[in-house]
């Protein structure tokens, strides 16, 4: 809990630890003084002895009233570095404010100029924020959760790709692969990542699959270019390094996969996914 004793944002007169010990040593001071005089028979002498016997008889009121002196000085230089550790942390806030906006503008630019393709990441700010967690807190390193969520969803995709080699079942396996990709496309802000907007509509259950040109193989390189396009973004971070996984998704040769054409079910050809990108030579 942060003491608002010595607040930087308040003026030092305005401090109330500082009356509270004023008050205090005039209080005690005070007091001493009465009782001094209560019990003393004093008789009042305006002469240089009066005064001077006034100096020696008061001389322990007098030197509570010289403590308040250098405790208010104390009090002062403490109020002062607090005022200079806020101002330091405003500035280092400002700091980062302008140099976190800079980083996104910049962010920005860099996926314009590297737009080879009709993919795209459409919310660049909110790609911005899950790339880069730390940025307004002066940070700019890619954040370790968005490579945990990258594996996670390849990991998944690959286990879920294995299902296209059952000629019973692999239109179930395609539905649960569907959303799978959909899912990973849409958590990073990418659209267009299939390779042609024309194919064909399977029906699965109460849902249908886009499948582009009409071949499942066309899904499976869906899930090359989503990964594709969220390493080149990542790497406006000269320093990030993507994980083996994302590299093999990426660097996989594709032509491997054999042509599934789904105009008609009954010819469809099997083939394992993840068995072809673990056997492929690093």
């Amino acid at each position: 809990m942060k003491s608002n004793i010595f607040d930087p944002h308040k003026s030092f007169l305005s401090l109330k630890i500082l009356w509270i010990v004023v008050i205090i040593h005039f209080a005690v001071a005070a007091i001493l003084s009465i009782l001094i005089i209560y019990n003393s028979n004093l008789t009042p002498s305006y002469d240089y002895h009066g005064l001077n016997n006034a100096l020696n008889i008061f001389k322990i009121p007098l030197g509570i009233l010289a403590l308040t002196i250098p405790i208010v000085a104390l009090l002062a230089a403490n109020h002062r570095s607090e005022q200079t550790k806020e101002q330091m942390r405003l500035a280092s806030e400002n700091n980062n404010f302008s140099n976190f906006y800079k980083h996104t503008e910049e962010f920005e630019s860099y996926l314009s100029e590297h737009e080879e393709s009709n993919i795209k990441i459409t919310l660049p700010r909110k790609f911005h924020r899950l790339a880069f967690p730390n940025s307004k807190n002066g940070d700019f390193k890619v954040g370790e959760l968005i490579d945990r969520q990258i594996n996670w969803f390849l990991e998944h995709i690959i286990h879920a790709s294995s299902g296209l080699n059952n000629p019973q079942k692999w239109t179930e396996a395609l539905d649960k692969l569907d959303m799978l990709i959909t899912d990973f496309a849409e958590s990073f802000y990418i659209k267009n990542y299939y390779t042609s907007t024309s194919g064909n509509s399977l029906p699965v259950f109460e849902r249908t699959v886009f499948v582009p040109d009409g071949d499942v193989k066309n899904i499976i390189i869906s899930v090359k270019n989503i990964s594709e396009k969220i390493r080149d973004a990542l790497l406006f971070d000269e320093r990030y390094e993507p994980s083996e996984l994302l590299i093999k998704v990426i660097e996989f040769d594709y032509r491997r996969i054999p042509s599934s054409k789904t105009n008609n079910i009954s010819n469809y050809a099997p083939f394992d996914f993840k068995a072809l990108l673990f056997e492929e030579k690093s």
